[in-house]
């Protein structure tokens, strides 16, 4: 049974909805993350352990460097953060275009901390509550609220996709870095066959979007996570990435993926799965419109075991058994490949299991 809710975050007291793989539709009964079932006096109350760490995000963001293959981050500290202790979140701002663009200024572009006292990188500053940090093009923006722990990504391919010389639109061209903003975290390792919910929740809300060139590429808001092979023997450890596609500017509804990751020269060449917007968000298909905010709760694990199982008729996972399977990783936030500027605000990230046989 798969668990599925979109809905705007104002309808508070809507639980989850349960649809069967045949989609019956009858007789499915809902539940809520924590909840006790039918609210009998004698039942018990199911236990969940938070799987996240820092979801105030109050000792910092690691930044890291423009390319995804370094693994070099700086600290950005703010508020009543201690200096000393290694943040938890990592905030992968990838994409440099001095590679393959002649005279190109990816510094511009910049926000790692490490060049804070050069003019125009790492700009630091504050909103109200919340601390931010952008970069000297403006195209890249996070703001983080410690007191009730949001933040807002920003993303503003326009001030990237360009010829510097002229400011005219330059859209990518194939097999070209395209801009992330996402956060990630090392989460615990979660063994799918040993444990009977994994359920994934928060709120968000899209801030902008504007889109200035469709002709190659997409804005994507997801959350993604890594699903590695941890067997004893394994002489290098396979995976596959598992997507949670909350929007997608391309599509009303997201049609799902089913494919090797490719496109540039850092991809990992490993297989993606994402569910459709109708499998994750029921008929609704999770269409997503500027300005409303939406609270999202999914149990996850059926819909692993499914990419689990559509990754090895592809050729993926040859030597993996379903056994063996765990969740170790995640991001979630922008990939930008075309020409546009969006927004997002989270709310209320959650990531929480239940052990197979527990209460």
């Amino acid at each position: 049974m798969k668990n599925k809710l979109i809905v705007p975050a104002l309808v508070f007291a809507v639980a989850l909805s349960a649809f069967s793989g045949c989609g019956s539709g009858s007789g499915g009964g809902s539940s809520s993350v924590g909840g006790s079932g039918s609210g009998g006096g004698n039942e018990e109350t199911p236990k969940y352990t938070e799987m996240l760490f820092d979801t105030s995000f109050k000792d910092g963001i690691k930044v890291s460097s423009l390319e995804s293959h370094e693994v070099s981050f700086t600290w950005w500290k703010y508020g009543d953060s201690d200096a000393s202790k290694d943040p938890l979140w990592s905030l992968g701002q990838y994409c440099n275009l001095a590679k393959t663009r002649t005279d190109y200024d990816s510094s511009v572009n910049d926000l790692s901390l490490a060049t804070l006292f050069d003019e125009g990188k790492g700009i630091t500053g504050s909103d109200g509550s919340k601390y931010t940090l952008t970069n000297k093009s403006g195209s890249k923006y996070i703001a983080v609220d410690p007191a009730v722990g949001e933040y807002d990504l920003k993303v503003d391919t326009s001030k990237e996709y360009v010829n510097q010389k002229t400011g005219a639109t330059l859209p990518r061209m194939n097999g070209e870095d395209w801009v992330h903003m996402i956060l990630q975290q090392q989460s615990p390792v979660i063994n799918l066959s040993q444990t009977e919910e994994v359920i994934m929740s928060l709120d968000f809300t899209l801030t902008e979007l504007e889109t200035y060139d469709q002709s190659i590429g997409a804005a994507q808001f997801q959350w993604i996570f890594s699903v590695h092979d941890k067997s004893a023997g394994q002489r290098e450890e396979d995976y596959f990435w598992f997507n949670v596609t909350l929007f997608d500017n391309r599509y009303e509804i997201f049609p799902g993926t089913q494919m090797y990751d490719g496109g540039k020269g850092d991809a990992t060449g490993k297989f993606i799965y994402a569910p459709t917007g109708n499998e994750l968000f029921g008929e609704s298909g999770g269409k997503v419109v500027v300005g409303k905010t939406y609270r999202v709760e999914l149990n996850l694990k059926d819909y692993m075991k499914t990419a689990f199982d559509v990754a090895k008729s592809k050729g993926a996972l040859e030597r993996s058994k379903w056994e063996d399977m765990a969740i170790n990783g995640f991001n979630i936030g922008w990939e930008v490949s075309n020409v546009s500027k969006v927004g997002v605000k989270v709310a209320n990230m959650s990531l929480k299991t239940k052990q197979a046989g527990g209460n």
